[in-house]
């Protein structure tokens, strides 16, 4: 997220992409890399916006964010949580009464996150987004590429230039820009590194099951 980016927009795809279906998406949007110079500002608008989300009843279309799938699940990002108080980021979790029965995880933000942090480097897989910085673009480029995943990726910026210029260089099988989660069928979709390969949806998902010999 550039310091150009429309901050009220990029806060409302943010917390789409990551505390949607309570994280439990391929692609959740986990880490958000922001710029140095609007770094206070979105992290006060991301708190506010944490502050509304609903969490009940995921059959309730008033929820924003329903139940952790399982118990395991919900001890793994519980034990990942501790790691990341543990390692040092600050974090930030907003005022709100989690239902008695079942399994519940608030919303979850970190801050002064460091690369080296479990919470940067694993897949939580769960309501929880780790915040780091950075200065320049090419900073931006090599702290995304960071990673032992590449499923997708997202750009906020205002300047097009930028967002092909950043698309070429992140190594993610998709990248949006100035949205995030957001998918054609005619598009393909796949991942790099440990996020797997091959492509679905597209001409690219049909080649491999057409015959080309005959």
């Amino acid at each position: 997220m550039f310091d150009d980016a429309p901050l009220d927009q990029a806060i409302e795809g943010i917390v789409n992409g990551i505390y949607f279906n309570q994280g439990h998406v391929c692609c959740a949007g986990s880490r958000l890399l922001v710029q140095e110079s609007v770094l206070e500002p979105v992290v006060d608008k991301l708190k506010r916006r944490l502050a509304r989300i609903r969490v009940g009843d995921p059959l309730d279309k008033n929820t924003d964010l329903g139940a952790i799938n399982s118990r395991e699940q919900l001890d793994r990002v519980s034990e990942l949580v501790a790691a990341g108080v543990g390692e040092g980021a600050e974090l930030y979790q907003p005022p709100c009464e989690l239902p008695e029965r079942r399994y519940w995880f608030a919303p979850t933000v970190f801050t002064g996150v460091a690369q080296s942090h479990r919470v940067a480097r694993e897949e939580i897989f769960g309501p929880v987004l780790a915040v780091l910085s950075f200065r320049t673009p090419d900073e931006a480029v090599e702290k995304a590429n960071n990673t032992p995943y590449g499923l997708s990726a997202g750009i906020w910026t205002d300047k097009g230039s930028r967002i092909l210029w950043m698309a070429q260089k992140m190594r993610a099988g998709v990248v949006w820009a100035n949205t995030f989660n957001r998918f054609d069928p005619a598009s393909p979709f796949g991942g790099y590194k440990e996020s797997g390969f091959g492509r679905e949806g597209g001409l690219h998902g049909l080649a491999p099951y057409l015959d080309t010999s005959a």
